[in-house]
């Protein structure tokens, strides 16, 4: 992954961060893939050079970290990705991808989407891109 920012940015991003931008998108913490994408967002911006790490590791650490299945993981993600997605409107994941998106991303696009955006400050820190 390009990085444009110091680390100390990339850094400063917190789990509340990415909830908070998953919530934005539409997401809610009532499906696991809320937790497994937050807790892969936050692992891959605090290891950026690792360029493998989504589709080698996330998987079978994130299933380690939360004792389930490397397969469930994945299965979730996909799920709560889907129920993004499933919105009427989809401006919302549009604005954080840069751009319009003709399909449902996969899971590994969906990781980078957001992982980019928050790697890049492209959001502001003051919550204004929130909508509740």
């Amino acid at each position: 992954m390009y990085n444009f920012n110091s680390d100390e940015k990339i850094a400063n991003v917190q789990p509340e961060d990415i909830a908070k931008l998953l919530r934005s998108m539409g997401a809610t913490g009532n499906f696991h893939g809320f937790d497994y994408i937050v807790f892969i967002i936050y692992q891959k911006l605090q290891h950026p050079n690792q360029q493998y790490w989504t589709t080698k590791m996330a998987y079978p650490e994130t299933a380690a970290h939360f004792n389930v299945t490397p397969g469930s993981v994945e299965r979730s993600i996909r799920t709560t990705i889907g129920s993004i997605w499933d919105k009427y409107d989809h401006s919302d994941i549009d604005r954080v991808a840069g751009r319009h998106l003709e399909d449902i991303p996969t899971n590994s696009e969906f990781l980078d989407i957001v992982a980019a955006y928050l790697s890049y400050g492209a959001y502001p820190r003051d919550g204004s891109y929130y909508r509740y």
